[in-house]
């Protein structure tokens, strides 16, 4: 309990301090940001040489460096694959749950062969440069493109060659690397199998502290072709034990803040005639939709602003607004994830004419799975969150239930309860709540979602025809979001539920979300009964994949099935144990 007593602290520390910021004391900004310790990642993915029309497969572990642990302390991190010009290739961002997460990403036939860098890293982490992210090779061949001259070569030299002798007779031997201690111990029903035959694999685990931890488990057909080094969580931790601890000063701007509480959205605001930083000033989010986020912000005293946003959403697109009515003298500037990637090494490889075959082969191979894609799908988990305090509503009126007026003030009028219009000095109409208790204030005006738009200026909606709005909710109470105060919440739902893509406003900044990947389930072939399985080709190579491996009872069965392609496998259990010791199994075994 003591770790998660220490985030919360951290937490609230740095909360409070964004929210003074906006006043005055910049120094209890750097001394909240001084006792975060720094990070470190593991990534275990599933193979260093990979085909156009594949697909990469990862699991990350993010580390305390203080600690030598798993850390709960960012809740978002990234991965990408980053090309020799430093081109950033696919980056994804990913949630972390007790420190780790996973993700996988498809190679494109637009990617040319060519030698590539896996990266992966907090947002936290790049205060302190590239230097300190998990960094990988990984190879990759693209048949349908002219392959660079520089990849080519044309034979395979001797060292290349007494590399993979030496490599295939390991596999061949079947010689089982156990973890730090023999803390797991992986067990095949025997060692020799037939094209779709079920494999049985049994993992025990020989005391909690390895039942307590969190693995990652993968099956895949050993290459002909010399792949990179693969870091194994041995290697990282390795490294990391004997790395440094010392903190590393960060800089006085452009300080990227740790995702403590779940992804942040930043940007600043400026003066438009000016260019200089605005102050104090309130700036929403919304993400519109059925289980739509609303968020307000306050900026400091540099203009910076962040929205802190924990839940899962299925949005692409988000609105921003700047809650004033001069609205129109401010600039919205939202931070970018650019990384300059110069400082990275890359590995070679050369294609010989000897394996022109094989290539063949595979990318035959690959474009079949792909055909029946379809049919080896995995699942997505729907995102799921708590309720919000404003998407909870203690009146509902469906409109199909009333006789139907053209406007919306003859709505409200006629149909609504404890819901007005009323004209300001201005002329703008706003909506307005009559309070559960006392009389109106009417200094305070509701939360206005359409769709879940959040809508600032009601005047903007007054004239939408009620014949499209579905339902009409409301809440009476008062509520506090951030350091704004409204008076109850009203929510229109249009029947078409597509207000946002329509509604135009010059004060609304629409801006595309780079989004955490939504959780999957991956497909397991089964071929026990499964009539419509049995008649499809399967030339899969990665015969199984399972980045959330459970191992908290003592003895764990795991079946899955050979594919046709026939070969040599390898079976790679990585991960780390409740208290950070690094566990790394391999097994091999045949398919003929």
């Amino acid at each position: 309990m003591g770790k998660f007593k220490n985030i919360a602290k951290i937490v609230f520390l740095i909360a409070t301090t964004v929210v003074a910021q906006s006043g005055t004391d910049k120094p209890n900004f750097s001394e909240a940001l001084e006792v975060i310790p720094q990070e470190s990642v593991y990534v275990q993915y599933n193979t260093g040489l990979l085909f156009a029309g594949e697909y990469l497969k990862y699991k990350l572990y993010n580390f305390n460096n203080d600690t030598k642990k798993i850390s709960g302390l960012s809740k978002i991190a990234y991965v990408a694959l980053i090309g020799r010009d430093g081109t950033v290739i696919v980056k994804q961002k990913i949630r972390l749950n007790f420190g780790t997460g996973y993700g996988d990403f498809f190679i494109p036939t637009s990617v040319s062969t060519g030698s590539y860098k896996i990266v992966g890293y907090t947002e936290w982490m790049k205060n302190f440069g590239i230097k300190h992210f998990f960094q990988s090779d990984i190879h990759i061949i693209n048949p349908y493109q002219t392959t660079p001259k520089s990849y080519l070569k044309q034979s395979i030299d001797s060292s290349q060659s007494t590399i993979h002798e030496i490599v295939n007779a390991k596999h061949k031997n079947g010689i089982t690397s156990l973890s730090q201690g023999n803390l797991v111990k992986v067990e095949l029903n025997k060692m020799d199998f037939k094209k779709r035959e079920k494999i049985s694999v049994t993992i025990s685990t020989l005391n909690e502290i390895a039942s307590g931890g969190t693995y990652g488990i993968s099956v895949r057909k050993i290459d002909s072709i010399c792949m990179p080094m693969y870091a194994t969580s041995k290697d990282f931790y390795a490294n990391f034990q004997n790395g440094s601890t010392t903190k590393i000063p960060l800089k006085d701007s452009n300080i990227n803040l740790p995702e403590l509480r779940g992804e942040i959205i930043s940007g600043v605001i400026k003066e438009k005639s000016s260019g200089s930083p605005v102050k104090n000033q309130k700036i929403s989010i919304s993400l519109p939709g059925n289980n739509f986020l609303f968020k307000i912000a306050t900026s400091t005293d540099e203009g910076k602003f962040w929205f802190n946003i924990s839940e899962e959403y299925a949005n692409m697109r988000a609105a921003i607004q700047v809650l004033s009515d001069d609205w129109e003298n401010y600039e919205i500037i939202i931070d970018g994830q650019q990384i300059d990637y110069d400082g990275l090494s890359f590995s070679n490889f050369f294609i010989s004419k000897e394996i022109e075959n094989f290539i063949l082969k595979r990318s035959v191979q690959n474009q079949i799975e792909n055909v029946y894609r379809e049919i080896k799908t995995d699942s997505i988990k729907q995102a799921s969150h708590k309720e919000p305090f404003y998407r909870k509503y203690t009146t509902v009126y469906n409109l199909d239930d009333f006789t139907r007026f053209s406007s919306l003030q003859e709505t409200i009028i006629e149909v609504v309860n404890q819901v007005s219009i009323r004209k300001l000095n201005n002329k703008d109409r706003v909506f307005e709540i009559r309070p559960e208790e006392g009389l109106t204030d009417t200094n305070l005006q509701p939360m206005v979602f359409v769709d879940g738009l959040f809508i600032k200026r009601h005047e903007d909606f007054m004239d939408y025809s009620a014949k499209k709005i579905k339902t009409i909710s409301f809440s009476r109470g008062k509520y506090f979001l951030g350091t704004q105060l409204f008076q109850g919440v009203i929510s229109f739902e249009t029947i078409e539920g597509d207000f946002y893509n329509d509604f135009h406003a010059p004060y609304i900044i629409d801006v595309d979300l780079f989004k955490p990947l939504p959780q999957k389930e991956y497909h397991a072939q089964d071929y026990s009964g499964n009539k419509l399985q049995k008649r499809i080709p399967d030339f899969r190579y990665q015969l199984l994949w399972e980045p959330n491996l459970d191992l908290s009872d003592e003895d764990k069965e795991l079946v899955f099935y050979a594919s046709d392609v026939v070969g040599d496998y390898e079976l790679i259990l990585e991960g780390f144990t409740s208290i950070g010791k690094p566990v790394s199994v391999k097994k091999s075994f045949v398919v003929r």
